[in-house]
């Protein structure tokens, strides 16, 4: 009896053990702290971005320093999904472009509150957007509102764009 006594006490020792190293170690999964030069990297990837959009037809230079040369970076948006980056280049801006002039588009989060997550070399980013601009035909102004996210991968010291999702605000009475 008195072996099995001590055969149960060893089996809770060690599930208490287990326990209380469980609890004191961050799942592989959970989002690094992020040091704050990367959280300023990040947010200059979020104004090149914008950028981009709001001048790429000029300087097309931002489209090429922002975006990820990869045949595997995707983008999502209320016109379609492009797939690469030259599928990007040559259909998500252009037709921006052809139908929009006096672009403005920004962050409507202040630039200390985007949500930025960091898992090792990627970054997730969650911010809400407001676009004016003024169309093309008719020089009508216009302007629209919404969500976005994206995703960056360091790679040789450099973040780069490699995902991107947007979508306008939520409709209510859902």
């Amino acid at each position: 009896m008195r072996n099995f006594t001590k055969i149960i006490v060893a089996t809770m020792m060690l599930v208490f053990a287990n326990m209380a190293f469980a609890a004191s170690s961050a799942p592989a999964n959970t989002p690094a702290p992020a040091p704050q030069a990367e959280r300023q990297l990040i947010i200059e990837m979020i104004n090149k971005y914008t950028q981009s959009v709001n001048s790429g037809d000029v300087h097309p230079e931002l489209i090429n320093d922002l975006w990820e040369h990869s045949p595997d970076v995707s983008n999502i948006n209320i016109r379609g999904h492009q797939k690469g980056f030259d599928d990007i280049r040559k259909n998500f801006y252009p037709p921006i472009f052809r139908v929009l002039k006096d672009r403005n588009l920004r962050m409507t989060t202040t630039p200390r509150e985007p949500a930025i997550y960091f898992f090792d070399n990627t970054a997730v980013v969650e911010f809400y957007w407001l676009l004016n601009a003024t169309l093309i035909e008719g020089n009508k102004p216009v302007e629209m509102a919404g969500r976005e996210t994206h995703v960056y991968r360091k790679a040789d010291g450099q973040w780069k764009l490699v995902h991107l999702h947007y979508s306008g605000m939520p409709v209510a009475g859902f």
